[in-house]
């Protein structure tokens, strides 16, 4: 799609009519290419990332269900950090006095725990993703089949009107 293009209110996900907020998703994208720089340093990989990315402001029409569903796998998430870092404070306390036990795996378990569970909030909770932006064009994945079959045809080729 071009930049700046409303999307019809048809929800992304379930390709279901919708009334009401959009979902507001910043996307961003760089080349592959500099995730080779990786090899030589990761602050220079930061760096050529942040300066060699392309941004784009998408609005993004999502029926209630999906709504429903991106809180849900938000709740979960921050649930699931707060039981992780919950255990590895109370676990040295309990530890002292019931066994060491609960001390040696209740603080890397609650690590753990808030791990996956930010993790899980950030994957479950994504709607949409970047797979290429442009100067003019952004490309979204995570798209309902049906919702892109019902759009118009992508033409890169025509001029954009905006730019006339």
């Amino acid at each position: 799609m071009r930049k700046g293009v409303t999307l019809p209110n048809i929800c992304v996900k379930s390709n279901e009519p919708c009334e009401g907020p959009r979902l507001k998703r910043n996307l961003h994208w760089h080349h592959p290419a500099i995730y080779l720089t990786i090899l030589l340093s990761i602050w220079i990989y930061i760096i050529l990332a942040l300066v060699l990315r392309k941004k784009a402001t998408v609005w993004i029409p999502l029926s209630p269900q999906w709504w429903a569903r991106r809180r849900r796998a938000i709740m979960i998430g921050w649930g699931a950090v707060a039981l992780g870092v919950a255990m590895a404070i109370i676990c040295p306390i309990v530890g002292n006095a019931i066994k060491y036990d609960v001390l040696v795996m209740g603080i890397p378990l609650g690590i753990v725990v808030a791990l996956v569970g930010a993790i899980y909030g950030l994957m479950a909770a994504r709607m949409v993703s970047s797979k290429k932006v442009d100067d003019e064009f952004v490309w979204i994945a995570g798209v309902h089949p049906a919702y892109v079959g019902a759009l118009p045809v992508f033409e890169p080729w025509q001029p954009n009107p905006r730019l006339r």
